[in-house]
């Protein structure tokens, strides 16, 4: 093969094919490996900062549910605790039993769910006798990012056995 053979408009053309189609190959590489750094976003805004009060007001109310969270620092910081404070209110019931409970599961970016247990605090009858009025407080401490996911199912059964619960966003 001689030098002018070598150097044919042919050669030449799928020469430079091949060069280009390895280019756009380590381009196509390059674009694949930049979106990973790229993909950190700022973390989500919160819906306040230190204590927060959410009173939970239905337009079809039942006779036993949950009147209000409080939750305190709903900005909990990593390693910190939070503390969750449930008043509920159950009407035609003056008796406090073992079923009586409160539960809160906490969903955060990382983590399927934390559990925050609860004592009862305090226990009072309405005016009437009517009604039953408990509060009650949990904790539990963050381990967890929540930047992007930070949630709260609050649980409530009273001693008869009937549940409610409601879903609280922070995010």
């Amino acid at each position: 093969m001689n030098k002018k053979q070598f150097l044919s408009k042919k050669n030449i053309g799928i020469l430079l094919f091949v060069i280009g189609v390895l280019v756009v190959l380590f381009l196509i590489g390059q674009e694949k490996e930049a979106p990973l750094a790229e993909k950190t976003k700022p973390c989500g805004r919160l819906f306040g900062t230190g204590e927060q009060t959410f009173k939970v007001m239905t337009d079809k109310p039942k006779t036993f549910r949950i009147v209000q969270v409080d939750v305190d620092p709903i900005d909990v910081k990593e390693g910190e605790t939070q503390t969750i404070t449930v008043k509920v209110k159950d009407d035609g019931s003056s008796a406090i039993t073992k079923k009586n409970s409160i539960i809160a599961n906490i969903l955060t970016d990382n983590k399927s769910t934390a559990t925050a247990a609860f004592v009862m605090r305090l226990a009072e009858d309405s005016e009437d006798g009517s009604s039953l009025f408990t509060t009650w407080e949990g904790f539990w401490t963050r381990n967890d990012t929540n930047c992007y996911t930070y949630m709260e199912t609050i649980t409530a059964t009273n001693g008869k056995g009937d549940v409610i619960s409601v879903d609280l966003p922070f995010k």
